[in-house]
């Protein structure tokens, strides 16, 4: 595990925050690119990428301060640098937050929400993997003890410093098996890009996919992360077991809409690259 990646003088570059500019970045350049394939703005679609990574940067930080009392702590040079920049942040916080941005910027720019949703999956899973990846080398998010050959042990005192990770001890590299499945989902997602019958329908396996694996995941999670249900279920079990009912309701709904809707989609399926790629920009 690396916390820290090098010094720029007296201020450290953390593992964490490079990684996760790293999975921001492509999350943005990635869906303008697909975006652009189907005739959409490439403008407008930079903005949202904007606005998406602001916001799921307050918002996952938002929800670790306030399911996690005393997390953040210090003045604010230590707030910022160590623990916005060295900590994670609760996915769903910026998950749920960066959707209620995104959802009113797509009505004030008149974006078509979930053509421009079903372009952002795979970048969304491509900058989860790389965040968790992150979290990894910063010593977050970690696992319960285990004998198992997949165990690893932490021995950076500044990340223990950083997150409270146990030194010394075997534990599950849960970041790495989080990076891993959101990793391998994403030739499926591209593939159902290809195929679907209507719009949403990419972006909403990819979330439904995403609240059963992290649902199970977090039996394995021995972080600090919040306790419901008779200290049962973490904070992301109890959204993800939200998000499921209300995610295939979406489903269902989007199948059944009328006929036109699934035209539409075969008509952008059929666009030529080129042809996309002429339509005006704003």
């Amino acid at each position: 595990m690396f916390p820290t990646l090098m010094h720029i003088g007296q201020l450290p570059v953390f593992s964490y925050g490079v990684m996760t500019a790293l999975g921001f970045l492509f999350a943005i350049l990635w869906p303008v690119h697909l975006a652009q394939k189907e005739g959409l703005s490439a403008a407008k679609m930079e903005g949202l990428g904007l606005v998406i990574v602001l916001s799921a940067g307050v918002g996952s930080k938002l929800l670790t301060a306030l399911d996690y009392p005393g997390f953040y702590s210090g003045g604010w040079e230590h707030f910022v640098f160590d623990q916005m920049l060295g900590k994670g942040g609760v996915f769903y916080g910026g998950f749920l937050m960066a959707t209620a941005c995104s959802s009113l910027y797509f009505r004030v720019v008149g974006l078509p929400g979930w053509q421009v949703a079903d372009c952002i999956a795979p970048g969304l899973a491509l900058a989860q993997g790389m965040g968790r990846i992150g979290c990894f080398l910063a010593g977050c998010c970690w696992g319960t003890p285990t004998s198992s050959r997949l165990g690893v042990t932490f021995t950076s005192q500044v990340a223990h410093n950083l997150t409270g990770v146990p030194l010394g001890v075997k534990l599950h590299p849960t970041q790495l098996y989080e990076a891993a499945v959101v990793l391998l989902a994403i030739p499926l997602l591209l593939w159902l890009r290809r195929t679907k019958t209507f719009q949403g329908e990419v972006i909403l396996a990819y979330v439904l996919y995403y609240a059963v694996v992290r649902f199970f995941l977090e039996f394995v999670r021995d972080d600090p992360r919040g306790r419901y249900v008779y200290d049962l279920l973490s904070t992301s079990q109890v959204i993800s077991l939200l998000i499921l009912p209300f995610g295939l309701y979406l489903l269902f709904r989007l199948r059944t809409r009328p006929r036109l809707a699934r035209m539409s989609v075969r008509a952008i399926r059929g666009m030529e690259p080129r042809a996309a790629g002429q339509q005006k920009t704003a």
